[in-house]
């Protein structure tokens, strides 16, 4: 029913020949739920969707957030735009709360040819090549993941200020569709393995690395404008190099239960009073 196929030359991911507008019926639906499931990402060539018109979209793989806060433009020259160009490591998206999200999506508007791609890891598929003996010891740990202030290194405690977040999530998730396990750690956010020694939980953590972020098992998307990609945020990781060569303007939808804000509120009433001081003494 729905046109699919692996990706051409990328180690995981599917393309799939759909537009997006159309109106799907029950079966096709299940099917792109299925796909998204098998690698954890589905790509879409050749859309021209407006926010909500991704964001109804995504609502096929999961429950999406509607606010402004959780979908907005990432963008290097659009006054509205977040994230800039600075250089992100591999990361899940907000791991340092309860629920972090369950998916993602990025739609490119005005992208120029050789600007900086978005690169993807599975860590379905790095689960799939531990070694016995290394699989038995992750399962059943939890780690720790923080807030980044450092952006250029992994989050480390000494790095904290003491109002920051942080949440323990098992090592080993498993996808709730399917069962399938994944690794949950990643280079930015995950400071320490919980309940061994900080010297093994980091030669712990840079051994599961390995097995991350081997060149052959990165994805690098290079945008071309019309392009979408949907990802499962837990058990796929991305990352970019620094934004140079050029304008990159790409439409983001956040696929989640809980927004950032619902679960520190807190944090949404020090930016809104923080806001209005600004605006009163402009």
């Amino acid at each position: 029913m729905i046109e699919a196929m692996p990706i051409a030359e990328a180690p995981f991911g599917i393309e799939v020949k759909a537009d997006l507008t159309a109106q799907f019926s029950p079966a096709e639906k299940e099917e792109l739920r299925r796909l998204y499931c098998q690698d954890g990402l589905v790509l879409f060539r050749n859309q021209k969707l407006s926010m909500e018109q991704q964001i109804d979209a995504c609502s096929i793989f999961g429950p999406v957030l509607r606010g402004s806060r959780e979908n907005y433009l990432v963008s290097n020259v659009h006054k509205d735009g977040l994230l800039g160009d600075r250089e992100l490591l591999f990361h899940h998206d907000v791991p340092y709360v309860p629920a972090p999200y369950l998916g993602g999506s990025l739609h490119a508007l005005e992208v120029d040819k050789g600007v900086s791609g978005t690169r993807f890891v599975s860590g379905l598929r790095a689960l799939e090549r531990l070694p016995a003996g290394l699989r038995a010891r992750v399962e059943g740990l939890n780690a720790l993941h923080i807030r980044p202030r450092v952006y250029t290194a992994r989050s480390r405690l000494s790095d904290c200020l003491p109002s920051d977040n942080c949440a323990v999530h098992a090592i080993v998730g498993r996808q709730k569709e399917t069962g399938r396990p994944y690794l949950f750690v990643d280079e930015e956010m995950t400071a320490l393995v919980i309940g061994i020694a900080e010297a093994d939980g980091e030669a712990l953590l840079e051994e599961l690395f390995t097995y991350l972020y081997p060149a052959d098992e990165i994805y690098e998307h290079r945008w071309s404008a019309g392009d979408i990609i949907v990802w499962d945020n837990l058990a796929v990781q991305h990352a970019r190099s620094a934004v140079k060569g050029g304008t990159r303007t790409l439409q983001r939808v956040t696929i989640a239960r809980f927004g950032y804000w619902e679960q520190y509120p807190v944090d949404l009433a020090t930016f809104e009073e923080l806001h209005e001081v600004k605006n009163r003494t402009a």
